[in-house]
Protein backbone atom coordinates (compact mmCIF):
# COMPACT_ATOMS: atom_id res chain seq x y z
CA UNK A 1 0.00 0.00 0.00
CA UNK A 2 1.61 3.33 -1.03
CA UNK A 3 1.06 6.11 1.40
CA UNK A 4 -1.30 8.18 -0.26
CA UNK A 5 -3.38 5.14 0.04
CA UNK A 6 -2.04 4.05 3.33
CA UNK A 7 -3.40 7.72 4.68
CA UNK A 8 -6.78 7.71 2.79
CA UNK A 9 -7.58 4.93 4.48
CA UNK A 10 -6.49 6.35 7.85
CA UNK A 11 -8.81 9.65 7.15
CA UNK A 12 -11.65 7.36 5.67
CA UNK A 13 -11.63 6.19 9.56
CA UNK A 14 -12.41 9.87 10.67
CA UNK A 15 -9.59 8.53 13.33
CA UNK A 16 -7.94 12.17 14.00
CA UNK A 17 -5.01 10.98 16.62
CA UNK A 18 -4.05 8.17 13.78
CA UNK A 19 -4.00 10.67 11.03
CA UNK A 20 -2.54 13.33 12.86
CA UNK A 21 0.55 10.74 14.24
CA UNK A 22 1.37 9.35 10.42
CA UNK A 23 1.83 12.54 9.30
CA UNK A 24 4.26 14.01 12.36
CA UNK A 25 5.99 10.44 11.66
CA UNK A 26 6.43 11.01 7.80
CA UNK A 27 7.78 14.27 8.55
CA UNK A 28 10.45 13.25 11.37
CA UNK A 29 11.40 10.34 9.13
CA UNK A 30 11.96 12.99 6.00
CA UNK A 31 9.12 13.64 3.79
CA UNK A 32 9.21 17.17 2.83
CA UNK A 33 5.92 19.15 3.80
CA UNK A 34 5.64 19.84 -0.59
CA UNK A 35 4.75 15.78 -0.74
CA UNK A 36 2.67 15.84 1.91
CA UNK A 37 0.44 18.05 0.49
CA UNK A 38 1.02 17.43 -2.54
CA UNK A 39 1.28 13.44 -2.74
CA UNK A 40 -0.76 12.56 -0.12
CA UNK A 41 -3.30 15.52 2.14
CA UNK A 42 -4.83 16.98 -1.61
CA UNK A 43 -5.19 13.45 -3.43
CA UNK A 44 -6.85 12.21 -0.17
CA UNK A 45 -9.27 15.12 -0.09
CA UNK A 46 -10.62 14.98 -3.11
CA UNK A 47 -10.48 11.15 -3.18
CA UNK A 48 -13.45 11.56 -0.26
CA UNK A 49 -16.49 9.46 -1.32
CA UNK A 50 -19.46 9.52 0.80
CA UNK A 51 -21.66 6.00 0.67
CA UNK A 52 -24.18 7.48 3.10
CA UNK A 53 -27.69 7.70 1.27
CA UNK A 54 -28.33 10.27 3.67
CA UNK A 55 -26.81 13.78 2.45
CA UNK A 56 -27.00 14.79 5.92
CA UNK A 57 -24.26 12.34 6.85
CA UNK A 58 -22.30 13.07 4.08
CA UNK A 59 -22.06 16.58 4.83
CA UNK A 60 -21.19 16.62 8.51
CA UNK A 61 -18.55 12.94 7.58
CA UNK A 62 -16.53 15.78 4.83
CA UNK A 63 -16.50 18.69 7.30
CA UNK A 64 -15.13 16.18 10.08
CA UNK A 65 -12.30 14.27 7.35
CA UNK A 66 -11.46 18.09 6.51
CA UNK A 67 -11.09 19.84 9.79
CA UNK A 68 -8.55 16.23 10.56
CA UNK A 69 -6.26 17.57 7.43
CA UNK A 70 -6.28 21.61 9.00
CA UNK A 71 -5.26 19.92 11.81
CA UNK A 72 -2.53 18.18 10.05
CA UNK A 73 -1.67 21.49 8.61
CA UNK A 74 -1.33 23.37 10.97
CA UNK A 75 0.96 20.77 13.27
CA UNK A 76 3.11 20.51 10.15
CA UNK A 77 3.89 24.23 9.87
CA UNK A 78 7.11 24.04 12.05
CA UNK A 79 8.57 21.85 9.43
CA UNK A 80 7.75 24.39 6.77
CA UNK A 81 10.28 26.94 8.59
CA UNK A 82 12.88 24.39 8.92
CA UNK A 83 12.52 23.24 4.97
CA UNK A 84 11.75 26.82 3.62
CA UNK A 85 14.28 28.53 1.17
CA UNK A 86 16.63 30.70 3.55
CA UNK A 87 17.34 32.73 0.66
CA UNK A 88 14.80 35.01 0.68
CA UNK A 89 12.99 34.23 4.14
CA UNK A 90 11.97 37.56 6.08
CA UNK A 91 12.66 39.89 2.52
CA UNK A 92 9.58 42.06 2.21
CA UNK A 93 10.04 42.45 -1.80
CA UNK A 94 8.80 39.26 -1.53
CA UNK A 95 5.50 39.84 0.23
CA UNK A 96 2.48 37.66 -0.25
CA UNK A 97 -1.12 37.84 1.24
CA UNK A 98 -3.60 34.69 0.35
CA UNK A 99 -7.00 34.63 0.81
CA UNK A 100 -10.09 33.39 -0.61
CA UNK A 101 -12.99 35.28 -2.17
CA UNK A 102 -15.99 36.58 0.20
CA UNK A 103 -18.16 33.73 0.87
CA UNK A 104 -15.96 31.20 -0.05
CA UNK A 105 -15.55 28.91 2.94
CA UNK A 106 -13.31 26.18 1.31
CA UNK A 107 -10.14 27.51 2.59
CA UNK A 108 -8.10 24.28 2.84
CA UNK A 109 -6.38 24.56 -0.89
CA UNK A 110 -5.32 28.23 0.21
CA UNK A 111 -4.08 27.23 3.48
CA UNK A 112 -1.38 24.84 1.81
CA UNK A 113 -0.78 27.57 -0.94
CA UNK A 114 0.12 29.63 1.70
CA UNK A 115 2.88 27.03 3.37
CA UNK A 116 4.03 26.85 0.02
CA UNK A 117 4.79 30.28 -0.30
CA UNK A 118 6.73 30.15 2.60
CA UNK A 119 8.65 27.52 1.73
CA UNK A 120 9.58 29.40 -1.15
CA UNK A 121 10.81 32.09 1.49
CA UNK A 122 7.76 34.86 0.77
CA UNK A 123 7.09 36.96 4.16
CA UNK A 124 3.31 34.89 4.02
CA UNK A 125 0.47 36.21 5.20
CA UNK A 126 -2.99 34.41 5.24
CA UNK A 127 -5.99 36.05 5.06
CA UNK A 128 -7.79 32.92 4.87
CA UNK A 129 -12.62 32.24 3.98
CA UNK A 130 -15.11 34.24 4.29
CA UNK A 131 -13.04 37.50 4.84
CA UNK A 132 -14.98 40.76 3.78
CA UNK A 133 -14.15 42.66 1.08
CA UNK A 134 -13.38 46.01 3.67
CA UNK A 135 -11.24 44.00 5.65
CA UNK A 136 -8.80 42.75 3.03
CA UNK A 137 -8.41 45.87 1.59
CA UNK A 138 -7.36 47.21 4.67
CA UNK A 139 -5.21 44.60 4.87
CA UNK A 140 -3.10 45.69 1.83
CA UNK A 141 -2.87 48.64 2.50
CA UNK A 142 -1.47 47.73 5.90
CA UNK A 143 1.24 45.44 4.39
CA UNK A 144 1.99 46.07 1.16
CA UNK A 145 2.09 42.75 -0.95
CA UNK A 146 4.38 42.37 -3.38
CA UNK A 147 1.85 39.76 -4.34
CA UNK A 148 -1.86 39.02 -3.81
CA UNK A 149 -2.62 35.42 -4.31
CA UNK A 150 -6.96 34.41 -4.58
CA UNK A 151 -7.85 30.63 -4.47
CA UNK A 152 -11.17 30.40 -6.07
CA UNK A 153 -12.92 26.84 -5.19
CA UNK A 154 -16.25 26.89 -5.64
CA UNK A 155 -16.77 28.06 -9.56
CA UNK A 156 -20.54 30.24 -8.24
CA UNK A 157 -17.93 32.57 -6.87
CA UNK A 158 -15.68 33.53 -10.29
CA UNK A 159 -17.75 36.61 -10.61
CA UNK A 160 -17.77 37.74 -7.26
CA UNK A 161 -13.88 36.91 -7.63
CA UNK A 162 -13.89 39.40 -10.70
CA UNK A 163 -15.43 42.30 -8.72
CA UNK A 164 -13.00 41.46 -6.18
CA UNK A 165 -9.87 41.51 -7.95
CA UNK A 166 -11.41 45.00 -9.26
CA UNK A 167 -11.63 46.63 -6.09
CA UNK A 168 -7.93 45.62 -4.98
CA UNK A 169 -6.49 46.96 -8.59
CA UNK A 170 -8.51 50.17 -7.20
CA UNK A 171 -6.92 50.10 -3.69
CA UNK A 172 -2.85 48.28 -4.96
CA UNK A 173 -0.14 49.77 -4.32
CA UNK A 174 2.64 50.32 -7.55
CA UNK A 175 4.05 46.80 -8.23
CA UNK A 176 1.84 45.13 -7.05
CA UNK A 177 0.28 41.62 -8.86
CA UNK A 178 -2.72 39.68 -8.35
CA UNK A 179 -2.59 35.65 -8.93
CA UNK A 180 -5.12 33.44 -9.25
CA UNK A 181 -5.95 29.88 -8.93
CA UNK A 182 -7.92 27.32 -7.46
CA UNK A 183 -9.95 23.84 -8.34
CA UNK A 184 -12.64 26.12 -9.97
CA UNK A 185 -9.87 27.79 -12.15
CA UNK A 186 -8.47 23.94 -13.22
CA UNK A 187 -7.71 23.55 -16.88
CA UNK A 188 -8.82 27.18 -17.26
CA UNK A 189 -5.54 28.87 -18.90
CA UNK A 190 -7.86 32.05 -19.92
CA UNK A 191 -8.04 32.75 -15.81
CA UNK A 192 -6.06 35.82 -16.14
CA UNK A 193 -8.18 37.42 -18.57
CA UNK A 194 -11.37 36.38 -17.63
CA UNK A 195 -10.54 37.67 -14.09
CA UNK A 196 -8.78 40.46 -14.77
CA UNK A 197 -5.83 39.01 -12.73
CA UNK A 198 -2.18 39.36 -13.71
CA UNK A 199 -0.87 35.87 -13.12
CA UNK A 200 -2.84 32.40 -13.19
CA UNK A 201 -0.99 29.61 -11.48
CA UNK A 202 -2.33 26.23 -11.89
CA UNK A 203 -0.45 24.63 -9.20
CA UNK A 204 1.91 25.58 -6.40
CA UNK A 205 4.88 24.25 -8.21
CA UNK A 206 4.44 27.38 -10.35
CA UNK A 207 5.59 29.48 -6.98
CA UNK A 208 9.25 29.27 -8.23
CA UNK A 209 8.88 31.08 -10.97
CA UNK A 210 8.00 34.31 -9.44
CA UNK A 211 11.47 34.76 -8.19
CA UNK A 212 12.57 36.46 -10.95
CA UNK A 213 9.53 39.08 -10.85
Amino acid sequence: MDMQAEFQKLLEEEDKEKCVNWAIKQLENGMNVTDLYGKVLAPSLNGIVCVEENDAMCIWKEHAKTSIVRAIIEIAFPFVLKQRDPKHSGNKDKTVLVMCPPEETHEIGARMVADHFTLAGFTTIFVGSSTPARSFLAAIKATKPRYVAISVSNPYHLFKTKQVIAEIKKAANEGMEIIVGGSALKDRQDAREKLGADIYMANAGEISKLGGK
